[in-house]
């Protein structure tokens, strides 16, 4: 039996702050990116500017808000 499922994904440029290059960044989930030269991953920071910084153990994704203001 087939399941029906739809993958939804980002990728975007940005400047990776482990290997200081620009380059491609996937969505892998929230606001979680990977590098696609290095392999880290990120975290997407929103501040009036889009910044990736470095993710590790101990970083909480927050799901991003889905509200639309009418």
């Amino acid at each position: 039996m087939a399941i029906n499922f739809n993958i939804l994904t980002e990728i975007v440029t940005g400047e990776c702050p482990a290997c200081q290059h620009r380059t491609l960044l996937v969505n892998i989930g929230f606001t979680a990116f990977r590098c696609i030269t290095c392999g880290d991953i990120l975290e997407q920071k929103i501040n009036g500017v889009i910044k990736y910084i470095k993710a590790d153990k101990d970083t909480k994704f927050q799901q991003p808000s889905t509200t639309i203001n009418e």
